[in-house]
């Protein structure tokens, strides 16, 4: 069972909601004519809008289910505390500390950073491509 996750989510932009807000308000004009080539174009947009916007709304608050647990394990402090408590927080400390090269040179911290990033990217892409084979 993941570790309960505190703070703001850390998401891909377009979230749910916006997807679906432009699903319907595609679904909305394009049903005003018979469709054309165009048109059906638009509704397999909206298809697989509606397809990711439900797999998120079903899923957990992250795409990879172990993901804070994994940054706070990472960013856990000398009295065994986290530096920062949210996933938002971790994520941030993650990405500044991956801009300025603090995983840069080989090793088990290069290691563990590249795991991470890997799973992040499977996860999320299991979310927005169900079909995509690892």
């Amino acid at each position: 069972m993941p570790e309960t996750y505190w703070g703001p989510l850390m998401r891909n932009l377009p979230n749910a909601r916006e997807l679906l807000g432009i699903a319907s308000d595609t679904l909305r004009d394009t049903l005003a004519t018979s469709p054309s080539e165009r048109q059906r174009y638009s509704f397999a947009l909206i298809l697989s809008a509606l397809g990711i916007a439900e797999r998120e709304l079903q899923g957990a608050p992250t795409p990879w289910p172990n993901e804070f647990s994994a940054l706070k394990n990472l960013y856990t402090n000398q009295n065994g505390h986290p530096n920062r408590v949210t996933i938002n927080g971790l994520n941030c400390q993650f990405a500044n500390d991956l801009r300025i090269g603090m995983y840069d040179q080989p090793g088990s911290s290069q290691n563990f950073a590249h795991e991470l990033l890997r799973e992040d990217v499977l996860a999320r892409l299991a979310e927005d491509n169900p079909r995509y084979q690892k």
